[in-house]
């Protein structure tokens, strides 16, 4: 990586100019061929150092309503019951964990949505054992568990639950949601991608534009830029170790993991009498050897409660975060006769 190649990961960072040739200004900034630029882009990629360009969103302003959710299930059953959980638009991530509750997953639906009646829906069509919802109650260290995990599919999630609160949906205007939608898609590596853009959502270009400005001023659209990626190589794995720790302790006792480098992200969440775990620390350590002196150092000084190490099995569904998905409305049309009449 060369001088130009710094200096444009800048200007990347803090976004591409909204004119009709953005990746032109970028290499008159730059200093090299516009030609040569969108090349310099792709190999950065190539070499993991640039996460390709996006659209990056305030997630505070969609107040979408969002929780990990964790399923158990037979182990035989497992693949063939949740296929219908993974279809679902707002679930966004699920893994297979080392637990009796062996499958976990991110929801997020958008507001007038109900989270909870999505929850109980999927637990009735997938046949579950049983399903808990882990919405996050306060966060002691870190941003979001999700981001924590993988930051580059998933910069900044903005976990968010409110218990059966109706929420106002912010007030776009149907093409503001069209382009918020489309801005979704990898940003086009062309000379002209806002023209593309305005072709896949059927709209003249200036219109994008003048909406895309809108945006911006709304509040909605920080940028559209990129981030750097930090190689993964040699750093250790992390792994999520869950406390029993009973509700009246926590308070005292939370301050505790922020003394410890390894844990890089820890919050609190409901306990249940089959999981009855209501602290979570996501730990970087080497090996189960290192996790296990982690842990003791942390027991000693927040007290000896029980713990337990949820290994992730496999990785069955990452997806980046979408707003306002197409499918979400008809899902939900089809799927809502299985449980609404529950909490009437």
């Amino acid at each position: 990586m060369d001088e130009k190649d710094r200096l444009l990961l800048t200007y990347l960072h803090n976004g591409v100019p909204l004119v009709e040739r953005p990746f032109g200004v970028l290499a008159e900034k730059t200093g090299v061929d516009g030609a040569e630029i969108l090349v310099r882009i792709q190999r950065l990629m190539q070499e993991g150092l640039l996460t390709g360009v996006r659209a990056v969103f305030d997630f505070r302003m969609f107040h979408y309503q969002s929780s990990w959710v964790a399923m158990r299930f037979e182990s035989s059953e497992l693949d063939a019951n949740t296929e219908i959980i993974l279809q679902h638009p707002g679930v966004i991530y699920a893994c297979e964990r080392d637990h009796d509750f062996n499958f976990w997953f991110y929801l997020a639906v958008p507001a007038g949505h109900d989270l909870e009646l999505h929850v109980r829906c999927l637990e009735k069509l997938s046949g579950a054992k049983e399903a808990l919802l882990l919405p996050v109650r306060k966060v002691l260290k870190g941003t979001d568990l999700l981001s924590v995990l993988d930051a580059v599919a998933f910069p900044e999630m903005g976990e968010h639950y409110e218990k059966r609160q109706k929420i106002c949906p912010p007030e776009l205007t149907k093409e503001e949601m069209e382009i918020i939608f489309g801005l979704q898609e990898p940003f086009p590596l062309t000379d002209e991608p806002f023209r593309k853009i305005a072709r896949e959502v059927n709209l003249p270009e200036a219109k994008v534009f003048d909406t895309i400005k809108v945006l911006v001023q709304k509040g909605f659209l920080r940028r559209i830029g990129s981030f750097s990626r930090t190689p993964a190589a040699g750093f250790p794995p992390k792994t999520l170790v869950v406390w029993q720790i009973p509700e009246e302790k926590l308070e005292r006792i939370e301050n505790g993991i922020n003394e410890f480098e390894e844990v890089l992200y820890g919050d609190r969440r409901p306990s249940y009498p089959g999981f009855p775990h209501s602290l979570y620390t996501m730990i970087r350590a080497g090996n189960a050897a290192e996790l296990e002196v982690v842990t003791r150092r942390i027991q000693d000084k927040i007290g000896k409660w029980p713990h337990r190490v949820l290994e992730t099995v496999r990785e069955l569904k990452k997806t980046g975060m979408k707003y306002f998905p197409k499918g979400l409305d008809v899902w939900w049309e089809q799927s809502r006769h299985m449980v609404e009449t529950v909490f009437q």
